[in-house]
């Protein structure tokens, strides 16, 4: 951890004003926060929870209650239960807070607290490591400042750290910051390689998100010892270790240790403990064999047989995992919820719907790359690999965010350092104020200023679709007059679902989760039919409360069905198996009791 005391405790050094780095990154940080925090201070904390926040709240709460550690299922999320794929590794610092604010503040204001304090201490955290990067990669203070600035503008990557956000995105990407500065000292220390192996095996742990990103720093590091051998032995074969000997103490501790045989594809299991335990090894045994035989040709030979192997081991064990992430989902659900899901989008995508948002999400890590490159063949032989390591990471988190929107909050956040660094290692002369002034200029929030300007252009060269607004209704007190009725089983909106689930004691069938696929397509199933259709379906499901947006009705469904249960509620037809309950007049949603 000393990359993170050299930022706090170095000789005086002045930069950009004359004021100590320190202080500077501790005012952007506050200042950051503050800014974060303010719709939450506004509007209250637990309507700032997003769907994803609103559920993690509801695991937490379970934990705390009793539910034991390795039941994942979430009982009440289309009963009898949905077994979530969520870790044990964010509920539980979580709960532990609110556990050592609750005989202080009481329970729900302990809640409040950690739900401000824990995105700003890994926030925090993240700065801190963007730092650190930046002077790793400069060996200099002066692209500090830039550095942060262009974490705190990082606008893709912010929404994870905004009070409330106790999903687990914040955390993989300080633990994804970590695993890059630990990486890129990998040839100067054994015990950083090691701490390095950890951190990708704790994301991993967490959830697989990064998985492209980590897969590619651990072909960089193979290549780093394919290439040079013994001087970087040592270092690798710690790498090695510290992945697979934290990803075998990882399982059992997060794990039933009958779960690693099944075939678990969306998070940390089987198929991951083969492949980072397996990797790892692969790894050790590639830097033992080296100390009999130090030639290139031997390190490529056995690193491929290895290879082989394990990705042999591995499809024969886990040939389900290479199949389409959504291949066991219900069409009406892949068509109607995950084709819409805004951080799933594509660039392609994008590109039909908000062509001018396109720079924000895209053009700092693209412009990155090119200057990062740049810098690589600019600095000498051994200060390359840290540039590689850099490149091939972003690369990855490109890629991941063409594909899917949400690789770009990673992306975002691992470009700042580098972009700092490399215009510093270009330019050396470069004024810090200048170096600044670039740097906000390139940021996601310049950009989108600079998007926004050229949306009238855009609008005429990509005719962007027109889509709907997204529902109004999904924060917990939209549904808090739902605890004035006996407890029951809910019919709502997938966006609702987790908040019902925290504000209430109801059950309720849909929610934003693929694992849900059940629950979900018997919603949309349900609001699509027919009246007669919808009528048993509600029996057959025992449904006693159903639930629609009145503020913003789904006009998609009500298009794609218009003799469908949702067009019939949208128009005011109310059927004779549903009565209408008048709970609320400020309310936002509309609640019916299904008649026996």
């Amino acid at each position: 951890m000393s990359d993170f005391t050299s930022i706090a405790g170095q000789a005086p050094r002045k930069v950009q004003g004359g004021a100590y780095p320190k202080i500077l990154i501790s005012l952007l940080f506050l200042a950051a926060s503050v800014l974060l925090a303010l719709p939450a201070i506004n509007g209250g904390v637990f309507d700032a929870l997003s769907t994803d926040d609103a559920m993690r709240l509801v695991e937490v709460r379970d934990l705390i209650g009793g539910q034991g550690w390795f039941d994942l299922f979430q009982y009440r999320l289309d009963p009898p239960g949905t077994l979530m794929h969520w870790s044990r590794l964010i509920d539980a610092p979580l709960a532990a807070l609110i556990l050592l604010l609750k005989p202080l503040l009481g329970m729900h204001d302990a809640e409040a607290v950690t739900l401000y304090f824990w995105p700003a201490l890994l926030f925090a955290v993240a700065l801190m490591l963007v730092a650190a990067i930046a002077r790793q990669m400069s060996n200099s203070v002066n692209p500090l400042i830039a550095a942060v600035v262009l974490a705190a503008l990082a606008l893709p990557a912010l929404v994870h750290f905004r009070a409330g956000a106790i999903d687990h995105h914040n955390a993989q990407i300080d633990l994804l910051l970590a695993l890059v500065l630990m990486t890129t000292q990998i040839e100067q220390s054994a015990v950083k390689a090691a701490l390095g192996g950890l951190m990708a095996s704790l994301s991993l742990a967490i959830g697989i998100e990064m998985l492209p990103a980590i897969a590619a720093i651990g072909l960089a590091v193979f290549g780093l010892f394919v290439w040079r051998g013994a001087p970087v032995a040592r270092q690798v074969g710690a790498f090695g270790a510290g992945l697979a000997a934290s990803s075998l103490l990882l399982a059992p501790a997060l794990l039933p240790l009958s779960s690693l045989r099944v075939q678990v594809c969306d998070a940390f299991g089987g198929p991951v403990l083969l492949l980072t335990a397996g990797g790892g090894i692969s790894l050790v045994l590639m830097a033992g064999i080296d100390r009999y035989s130090q030639t290139l040709r031997m390190r490529a030979v056995s690193g491929a047989a290895l290879a082989i192997v394990l990705v042999g081991v591995f499809l024969s064990s886990f040939s389900g995992c290479i199949a389409p992430p959504y291949a066991q989902l219900d069409p009406i659900v892949v068509s109607l919820w995950i084709d819409n899901v805004s951080e799933a989008i594509s660039l392609a995508r994008m590109l039909q719907l908000f062509p001018e948002k396109v720079p924000v999400f895209y053009g700092l890590p693209i412009v990155t790359i090119g200057f990062a490159v740049a810098a690589l063949i600019r600095s000498p032989p051994s200060e390359r690999f840290r540039w590689i390591v850099g490149i091939v990471t972003l690369a990855a988190l490109i890629g991941i965010s063409f594909w899917e929107v949400r690789g770009a909050a990673g992306a975002s956040m691992v470009a700042a350092p580098l972009f700092a660094a490399s215009l510093s290692i270009l330019w050396p002369r470069l004024a810090p104020a200048r170096l600044l002034l670039l740097s906000v200029v390139a940021s996601p929030l310049g950009l989108a200023a600079a998007g926004l300007s050229a949306k009238p252009l855009l609008d005429v060269i990509f005719r962007p679709q027109a889509i709907p607004e997204p529902s109004p209704c999904r924060s917990l007190s939209d549904v808090a007059s739902l605890k004035r009725l006996p407890k029951g089983r809910v019919m709502a909106p997938l966006d609702l679902g987790p908040a019902i689930l925290a504000e209430t004691s109801d059950d309720v069938f849909a929610g934003p989760y693929h694992r849900n696929n059940d629950g979900n397509a018997a919603l949309l199933k349900l609001m699509l039919a027919p009246l007669p259709t919808a009528r048993q379906i509600l029996s057959d499901r025992r449904v006693d409360y159903v639930i629609t947006c009145q503020a913003g009705p789904d006009l998609n469904m009500v298009k794609l069905a218009p003799e469908g249960l949702e067009a019939h509620l949208a128009h005011g037809e109310v059927p004779d198996f549903l009565e209408r309950l008048y709970l609320d007049p400020a309310d936002k949603i509309a609640i019916w009791r299904v008649r026996r």
